[in-house]
């Protein structure tokens, strides 16, 4: 008890600021939570965990690709489902935690690598980011991606810098993790591979490397096994998505141009300064830019050089990706933007002290403003998707169809209508899988818009059940409509 005291004594600020970040994370979680397709095709995944004895081999198929991750994020989330009585709002709780103790993390970090005034700068700025706090509400593959990412900075900055070789188990650790949470950790190998470059190759090849090794093939050894079982699947159509999405064509001068852009997402974007170009988000960009170049000159540290590099290289590399960047793409750029944003702010003398208040004051203005309408003016839709799902099976037990399928019409390209799958096969309602679409005697189409003629919209999922018509329908003004059609 006596430690304890002296801890909230010693660390009362850094407290405060978890008690902040935890409000902002957890506030009205389940009200706001977004359960959509890629959420439900996971929650499907846990649930068949428990009742089909189904375990996977392969993790969540990426968006660019088609290619897999391993199945790590499952295994992690399915038990939280199951403690939370298959109630989907139980692994975003656990997400949200996972973001809330990133905060403690980042501080604790930057007081080994830099100083205790950093740890709480950086801290504060990351309890009240609107990117990371939104990207922390909800159950989703990358969400964990910073904290994973603070680790293998913790990792290199202990095995680069103080020479510790057993971090090599660390940092692998870390890095099977990030691999099976996103694809974009890949833009970070080039970074990885020039820290190798500089370690000493003499005493390297030591038990550390082999445990790492072993690490590496236990922690991916179900989806090697998944490779090796379907013809190496996911290699090929890596090597072909590289090949036909013009990867092998090189305009320097357009990459040149590229940067600008990229570091406006990886500084401007992570800091909440918005996901479109605006002048505030370059000018913050730049800024920022400046303030790491300087610095660097003036307070240079092997700590400092290492988290630069982290960050330079990861645009560089950034910058050969083809497809847009999103939020979550960029989770395991997060502590490095927050920890050198602080160490800029931290340097600036008492008599200038206006400097870094006026940074922070736009920063909690802009960021601020984000989360009251995410927070509190925003509405999720879990409620009605277990509403919608709750009419079909009431009308499926009154008709007791022999089988039937779902469409979801709504813009997300989600067709199958994963999350509403879910809670219907929760019930003991199974909808039948891709290759049985032909065999479906009803098909309930759901949508939040009006729809005119349902039984002619140009997708497999209803062309599959013709010939066909709509026998009826069900519009609503607090939750999707339903159209029900039927094989003739």
């Amino acid at each position: 008890m006596e430690k304890i005291i002296k801890f909230f004594y010693q660390h009362g600020l850094l407290v405060l600021i978890i008690l902040i970040g935890g409000f902002f994370r957890f506030y009205r979680l389940p009200e706001t939570l977004q359960f959509l397709g890629d959420q439900g095709r996971d929650a499907l995944v846990w649930l068949r965990i428990f009742t089909e004895k189904d375990l996977p081999f392969i993790g969540p198929i990426t968006s660019v690709g088609n290619f897999y991750l391993g199945p790590l994020y499952y295994y992690l989330m399915a038990p939280w489902l199951w403690l939370f009585n298959f109630d989907p709002v139980g692994p975003a709780y656990v997400n949200a935690f996972i973001g809330l103790i990133t905060i403690p993390a980042l501080y604790f970090v930057s007081l080994k690598m830099f100083s205790h005034s950093v740890g709480l700068i950086a801290s504060f700025l990351y309890a009240f980011g609107s990117i990371p706090v939104l990207q922390t509400r909800g159950a989703w593959n990358p969400n964990p991606m910073p904290l994973v990412a603070l680790g293998i900075i913790y990792s290199l900055y202990q095995l680069v810098i103080k020479r510790q070789k057993k971090w090599l188990l660390g940092l692998t650790f870390f890095l099977v993790i990030a691999l099976q949470l996103h694809y974009i950790i890949l833009f970070l190998f080039p970074f990885l591979g020039w820290q190798f470059i500089r370690l000493p190759k003499k005493s390297f090849f030591n038990r550390y490397f082999w445990w790492s090794v072993a690490i590496l093939i236990i922690f991916n050894l179900p989806l090697i096994l998944f490779e090796v079982k379907n013809n190496f699947v996911n290699l090929k159509g890596l090597v072909y998505y590289f090949q036909s999405s013009g990867y092998n064509q090189f305009n320097l001068f357009q990459k040149l141009r590229d940067i600008n852009g990229r570091s406006e997402e990886a500084i401007g974007l992570v800091l909440g300064f918005g996901q479109a170009y605006s002048l505030l988000r370059l000018w913050i960009t730049r800024i920022i830019l400046i303030g790491i170049i300087l610095i660097l000159i003036k307070f240079p540290s092997r700590p400092l050089t290492l988290l630069v590099q982290y960050l330079f290289i990861s645009i560089l590399a950034l910058v050969f990706y083809r497809g847009s960047m999103f939020p979550h793409y960029l989770g395991f750029l997060y502590p490095a933007v927050f920890l050198l944003v602080g160490l800029i702010l931290s340097k600036f003398p008492f008599k200038l002290i206006f400097i870094p208040l006026i940074f922070i004051g736009l920063f909690l203005k802009v960021n601020l403003g984000v989360l009251k309408t995410e927070l509190i003016d925003s509405r999720g839709n879990l409620a009605t998707v277990k509403l919608t799902a709750s009419r079909i099976a009431a009308d499926l037990d009154k008709h007791n169809y022999p089988s039937f399928n779902l469409v979801l019409i709504d813009g997300t390209h989600d067709y199958r209508a994963m999350n509403f799958r879910y809670f219907l096969e929760l019930n003991g309602k199974k909808a039948l899988d891709v290759n049985d679409y032909s065999n479906a005697v009803a098909v309930y189409v759901i949508s939040p818009y009006p729809q005119v003629d349902v039984t002619n919209i140009p997708i497999w999922e209803i062309k599959s059940t013709w010939p066909s018509r709509e026998t009826e329908k069900w519009e609503f003004k607090d939750s999707e409509n339903i159209y029900k059609i039927e094989k003739i």
